[in-house]
């Protein structure tokens, strides 16, 4: 009997949903239209959209959990959280991805001689301010994970409020700043003001704006864990959506500083 219900409380501590499925499937589609066109890249995104908020309904919708699933170890070793685990691979590979983009985008530029200088075209000292800004959010970030470590639930909403007005900050001078280039500079996907080479704009609204699109996701998973955290939804023994978040969210502030040297003051 012992036996038994030790069984029923794992498997009733498991979240079982099928959105992360239809999110990941999504996310492949959409890589897939990186290269084979926008229709495809469209019908990706769609789908990686309604998956994610799926499984944002499902989570709001169950109770809070101290276990979410682990891998099996033997007695005595460390056991490792599945969603954890998934997480480490799911960054892996966009580290992989953002190399890909990056290493791309300058070996075009290497091979292109008419490329602008630092400063001629972009806003450095606003992307720098902005990039201050991505930065004290990652810090803040720290702060809302010490806190619930703690148990401090009100300085855990506290900071991860303070993470996603950052996150939206970032995300606001960035559209600022495109709209600036676009329609007063002349970069285009396609053009280039000053003489400078076509490819200059390409790379440059590919490499940031997949970043854009990047903490984008990460400013709407704060949002989820931000009103979770309203609700009541972490404690001290659970808060493994809290850790993980800011493990994406550091990943993409580690991103934006090697593009910001990259693409600004290169």
């Amino acid at each position: 009997m012992a036996h038994g219900g030790e069984t029923g409380h794992a498997e009733e501590g498991h979240h079982f949903t099928i959105w992360p499925l239809v999110a990941g499937f999504g996310a492949a589609i959409a890589y897939a239209g990186l290269v084979s066109g926008l229709t495809v890249l469209g019908l990706g995104i769609l789908v990686f959209v309604v998956g994610v908020l799926g499984w944002l309904r499902d989570d709001l919708r169950s109770p809070s959990r101290a276990f979410f699933g682990f891998l099996e170890a033997e007695p005595g070793v460390v056991r490792v959280s599945a969603r954890k685990l998934a997480t480490w691979m799911f960054l892996a590979t966009e580290i992989m991805f953002f190399t890909a983009i990056i290493g791309g985008s300058w070996a075009l530029r290497v091979k292109t001689s008419d490329w602008a200088g630092p400063g001629e075209i972009l806003n450095v000292p606003l992307t720098g301010l902005n990039t201050f800004f991505l930065i004290v959010s990652s810090l803040t970030m720290v702060e809302a994970l010490a806190s619930i470590e703690r148990g401090d639930v009100k300085r855990l909403r506290l900071f991860l409020l303070a993470t996603f007005a950052l996150g939206a900050v970032f995300l606001s001078i960035q559209a600022y700043e495109y709209t600036k280039l676009f329609f007063e500079e002349g970069l285009t996907f396609a053009s280039a003001p000053h003489g400078v080479s076509p490819v200059y704009g390409s790379t440059f609204y590919l490499q940031t704006g997949v970043h854009g699109a990047h903490v984008t996701g990460g400013v709407l998973a704060l949002a989820f864990a931000t009103a979770k955290a309203f609700k009541g939804g972490f404690t001290k023994e659970n808060h493994e959506a809290v850790e993980l978040i800011g493990l994406y969210w550091h990943f993409v502030d580690v991103v934006w500083i090697f593009l910001f040297t990259i693409v600004y003051l290169i």
